[in-house]
C-alpha cells in the first residue's frame, strides 16, 4: 500500500480534478460520468471511480465461459482513509474483468449498472481494449458475492448465492425432458416452475410413477419412498441437486384428466406449496388415477382425516372434523325432548376453537351426589366413555348442579344465560333428574369465580324487570365490577325523605355485593348506608329502560319498589346521588351531560352536577361585565370526578359565573 501526500479529501479532490487533462477514455459521456463521480467522491471505504488504462492489467486469464477474466492491476485503486486522514494507492490488486463484447454505443442501460455496482462496492472502473475496441468493467473481488457469475444478475440471495434468473432458466432447460402426456398438466407444472421466488422454494415436479417404492397402504394416504427424490438448492455446491430416496406420501385423487384444471389449482396445489408440504404430482399409469406427492410435513399443516388445513396447527385441532364427530355422536345420546335436543345440538356445533366446552346432555345417573344446598348441588360425575371412543374425557370430575325448577322451554334468555356460561367456559351441560323431571344446568368449580353462589333466586315480580337486571350482570367487568341487583325493599331499615318525596336516606341491612381477593369469594357489605332515588313515573316499567337508569347501573347497586305505593327506586351510593334541580330545563341538561361520560376512556371526566348554594364558601367578587358577574369560592364537598367510579376532590377552588338571563345561561352551559 502506496500512502499518497494528498493530504485531506477536499485537497485529494483538488488534484484529482487538475489531472482530468491528463486522461480520456475517448467517449466523451464516459469522461463526463467518471469525472462527476469522482468530483462527488464523499471519502467513504469506496475505491475512487477510474479510467484505467488497458496497459495497467498484467496477468489476464479467462474464467468460464461467460465474458469474465481475472487480472492484476499494476497500479491499483486509490482510496481515501478518514480516521487516517490519507490517501492510498493498494498496488498489484487482483480484479474481475468483465467484457462488454456485445455494447456498440454507451447506453443509459450500461451507465444505470454501473451506478448500482457502486452502490454495491464492487467496481473499481472501466477500461478498454485498445485492439478490439471491447469496453470492460473493471471489479474488485467482492464482485461475485454480490453478483451471479453466470448472468451478470445480482443475487436474489446473496447469502446463498443464489440467482432466480438462472434457476429458472435451468428449469425451462429441463422442460423438454418430461411430460405428463396431459398437456393441460404439463403446462400447469411449467407454470408452478417458473413461479419460484426464494432459493428454498419447493420445485413442484412431474414425478414417473416407477419412481416410487411402495411401503405402506394408510387411511387415506399411501406411504412410498420416491428412489430420485426430490430437487433442492444445495447452498454449499451453489446448485440444484436431488436428495434420493426420500420418504414420501401419496394422495389418490379420483378425478378425470378433464378436471385438472386452474380452479384445481387454486384452490390445492398453491396452498400446498405455500406451506411447502408437496414435492409434485404422478399418475398411476394402469389406473390412470393422478396422485400428489406430499413431504412428512404435510400433516403439520393438514389433517390427515379430512385434508382440511388445521384451524389451530400447533395442537393439530380440525374443526371440521370435531363437528363432525359431534354430528356421528347424535344418535348414540337424547334428552328424551326434541327442544332440549336441538338446542344441545345447536350448542355443540357452534365449537370454534379446541379450548371451547362441548355443551352435552349428561344423564342423571352419572352423578353421584355429595352434598345438597340451597340452590346447588355439589357431585360427583363419573363419566361413561363407551360411546367416545375419539374423545378424551376426565373420568371423575367434581361438579355443581344448579335446577331449573321453572324452566321446561328453550327461550332466548335461557340461550343467552347458557351461551355466557360457556363463554366463561364455567359449564359442562344439561341433566334432567327422571324421578322430579326437574332439569339442571352442570357447572365446573370455576364457576363461581364468576357468578355469585348467594344472589342468584330472585324476582321482581315483573319479567322486563327482571329481564333488564339480569342483562346489567351479565356485563359484569371483572371481578371488581359492580353488581346490579333487585333488591328487596323490606331490605330497608331507617328510611328518612329528603323532601319532595324525590329522595330517601336508608341503611340496606345485607348490603352490597363486593369481591374479596382474599377469600376468592363474594361477600356482603352489611348495614350499608344508601340513598333511594324515586323514579318519576316508575310505575310505568319503561321508565327503567331510559338514560338514567342506565347510565346510574355504572354507579349505584340496584333497583328496588315500595310495595305499598309500586314506585320504583335507584339503590344509590351515597357519593353517586345529587340533588335535583326543580326545573326540568336543568335536569334534563344535567342529565344529558352527565352521559356524554366515556366510561372507557383512561383519563378522568369531571362529572356535571346540581350544587346546592350553600356548597360555596369564602365568596368573592372578581369581575363583572356584560350580562354576567363572576365570584371566586371554595366548594366544600369538592368536584366530582368519574375514573373506573366516582371520587370527590374536597374544598376546591372554583369560579361562579353568574347569568341573570336563564336561556343565556342554558345556551352557554
Amino acid at each position: 500500500m502506496e500512502i499518497l501526500g494528498f493530504r485531506d479529501l477536499t485537497a485529494g479532490k483538488k488534484i484529482i480534478a487538475e489531472n482530468f487533462a491528463n486522461w480520456t477514455s475517448g467517449n466523451e459521456i464516459i469522461d463526463n460520468f467518471i469525472r462527476e463521480k469522482q468530483l462527488n467522491y464523499d471519502g467513504s471505504v469506496k475505491a475512487v471511480f477510474e479510467w484505467i488504462p488497458y496497459n495497467e492489467f498484467i496477468d489476464i486469464k479467462e474464467i468460464g465461459k461467460n465474458c469474465f477474466f481475472t487480472a492484476i492491476w499494476k497500479e491499483g485503486p486509490l482510496f481515501y482513509y478518514k480516521n487516517e486522514n490519507e490517501w492510498t494507492k493498494t498496488s498489484y490488486e487482483v480484479v474481475t474483468l468483465k467484457f462488454l463484447y456485445g455494447l456498440q454505443n454507451i447506453t443509459d442501460e450500461l451507465i444505470n449498472n454501473v451506478e448500482t455496482y457502486l452502490k454495491s462496492d464492487v467496481i473499481f472502473g472501466i477500461s478498454q481494449n485498445p485492439d478490439t475496441k471491447v469496453y470492460l468493467l473493471v471489479f474488485n473481488v467482492k464482485y461475485f458475492n454480490c453478483y451471479c457469475e453466470k448472468c451478470g444478475n445480482e443475487y436474489d440471495s446473496r447469502e446463498y448465492k443464489w440467482c432466480k434468473q438462472c434457476q429458472t432458466n435451468q428449469l425451462k432447460n429441463d422442460f423438454t425432458n418430461w411430460t405428463s402426456r396431459n398437456l393441460k398438466l404439463d403446462y400447469f407444472i411449467q407454470k408452478m416452475q417458473l413461479k419460484i421466488n426464494n432459493y428454498d422454494d419447493t420445485i413442484f415436479e412431474w414425478i414417473p410413477y416407477n419412481e416410487f417404492i411402495i411401503i405402506k397402504e394408510l387411511e387415506n394416504y399411501t406411504l412410498t419412498i420416491w428412489k430420485k427424490g426430490p430437487l433442492y438448492y444445495n447452498t454449499n455446491d451453489e446448485k440444484l441437486v436431488r436428495k434420493s430416496y426420500e420418504r414420501v406420501y401419496l394422495k389418490f385423487l379420483y378425478v378425470n384428466s378433464q378436471e385438472i384444471t386452474d380452479e384445481f389449482s387454486k384452490n390445492e396445489i398453491e396452498s400446498y406449496l405455500k406451506n411447502d408440504v408437496i414435492f409434485g404430482i404422478s399418475q398411476n399409469p394402469d389406473t390412470k388415477v393422478y396422485i400428489l406427492v406430499f413431504n412428512n410435513k404435510c400433516f403439520d399443516h393438514y389433517c390427515e382425516k379430512c385434508d382440511n388445513e388445521y384451524d389451530d396447527k400447533k395442537y393439530k385441532w380440525c374443526k371440521q372434523c370435531q363437528i363432525n364427530q359431534l354430528k356421528y355422536n347424535f344418535t348414540n345420546w337424547t334428552s328424551g325432548n326434541i327442544k332440549f335436543y336441538d338446542f344441545i345440538t345447536k350448542m355443540q356445533l357452534k365449537i370454534n376453537s379446541r379450548h371451547d366446552k362441548i355443551f352435552e346432555w349428561i344423564p342423571y345417573n352419572e352423578f353421584i351426589i355429595i352434598k345438597e344446598s340451597e340452590k346447588y348441588t355439589l357431585a360427583i360425575w363419573e363419566k361413561d366413555n363407551t360411546n367416545d371412543k375419539k374423545f378424551v374425557r376426565k373420568s371423575r370430575e367434581r361438579v355443581h348442579l344448579k335446577y331449573l325448577y321453572n324452566s321446561q322451554e328453550i327461550t332466548t334468555e335461557f340461550s343467552n344465560e347458557v351461551e355466557s356460561y360457556l363463554k366463561n367456559d364455567v359449564i359442562f351441560g344439561i341433566s334432567q333428574n327422571p324421578d322430579t323431571e326437574v332439569y339442571l344446568l352442570v357447572f365446573n368449580d370455576e364457576y363461581f369465580k364468576y357468578y355469585c353462589e348467594k344472589c342468584d333466586n330472585w324476582t321482581s315480580g315483573n319479567e322486563k324487570v327482571d329481564d333488564f337486571i339480569q342483562k346489567m350482570q351479565l356485563k359484569i367487568n371483572g371481578r371488581r365490577g359492580e353488581i346490579f341487583e333487585w333488591i328487596s325493599y323490606n331490605e330497608f331499615i331507617e328510611i328518612r325523605e329528603l323532601g319532595n318525596n324525590v329522595l330517601a336516606t336508608a341503611i340496606w341491612k345485607d348490603g352490597p355485593l363486593y369481591y374479596s381477593s382474599v377469600r376468592r369469594s363474594y361477600d356482603r357489605e352489611i348495614n350499608k348506608n344508601v340513598i333511594l332515588k324515586y323514579l318519576c313515573n316508575s310505575q310505568n316499567v319503561s321508565q327503567l329502560f331510559s338514560n338514567e337508569v342506565i347510565y346510574s347501573v355504572e354507579k349505584n347497586y340496584g333497583v328496588t319498589q315500595n310495595p305499598i305505593t309500586k314506585d320504583y327506586m335507584l339503590v344509590c351510593k351515597i357519593e353517586s346521588c345529587q340533588t335535583n334541580h326543580e326545573n326540568k330545563k336543568i335536569n334534563n341538561l344535567i342529565q344529558k351531560i352527565k352521559l356524554n361520560i366515556n366510561h372507557n376512556s383512561s383519563r378522568s371526566d369531571i362529572m356535571f352536577e346540581w350544587i346546592p348554594y350553600d356548597q360555596f364558601n369564602d365568596i368573592k367578587e372578581i369581575g363583572k361585565g356584560g350580562f354576567s358577574t363572576v365570584y371566586s369560592a371554595i366548594r366544600k364537598d369538592g368536584l366530582l370526578y368519574y375514573k373506573a367510579g366516582c371520587e370527590r376532590k374536597s374544598n376546591t377552588n372554583v369560579a361562579l359565573k353568574c347569568l341573570s338571563n336563564f336561556d343565556e345561561f342554558i345556551n352557554e352551559v
